[in-house]
């Protein structure tokens, strides 16, 4: 079985109705994927595909966690991914993507690969904002140094942004109002 093959959803030669599908998302999956957003991780991926005369749909269900990059303090950290997902699947000439959740393939194909697809989903699933979850304490686990002179960067431009007197003359005009 090659790389490729095993990311497939094989759809030639099963019935219509409802087929499991499992894959476990690790350090190879992501290094397969030469994708600098998420390089390690250990997801479990759970692929369900619904087959209906003339559609196909595909619902995917990711849990696990991946390492990200910490957006305070750049150090990387362990986040948890859980989402749930659903691709339909139409057969054609032109295989391609039709819409953000309709794909095309090609009439003659006899498998999916899903690689991308689980890819993708897992980076939608990333919180936006990238931080180290606190300790059991409430205390940040960021890199203290780093958080050090964040806050000291941060104490000489909130200064200079009282100071600037510049500011001063429109200040005023908003007071007056």
């Amino acid at each position: 079985m090659s790389r490729r093959d095993s990311y497939a959803v094989r759809i030639s030669g099963l019935e219509d109705g409802n087929h499991d599908f499992s894959f476990g998302l690790d350090q190879q999956f992501f290094a397969s994927l030469e994708q600098p957003e998420v390089e390690r991780g250990n997801v479990n991926a759970e692929v369900i595909l619904e087959k209906k005369p003339g559609l196909l749909s595909l619902h995917f269900s990711l849990t696990g966690e991946v390492e990200v990059v910490c957006d305070r303090c750049l150090e990387p950290f362990m986040t948890g991914i859980n989402t749930t997902q659903t691709i339909f699947v139409k057969m054609g000439d032109t295989p391609g993507e039709i819409e953000d959740d309709v794909i095309m393939i090609h009439t003659d194909d006899h498998e999916i690969d899903v690689r991308q697809l689980m890819y993708e989903f897992i980076i939608l699933a990333l919180p936006y904002k990238r931080i180290h979850p606190d300790d059991e304490h409430g205390a940040p686990v960021c890199d203290p140094e780093m958080l050090r002179k964040l806050d000291a960067h941060m104490g000489s431009q909130a200064e200079e942004e009282q100071n600037d007197p510049r500011w001063d003359a429109l200040k005023g005009i908003i007071e007056n109002k």
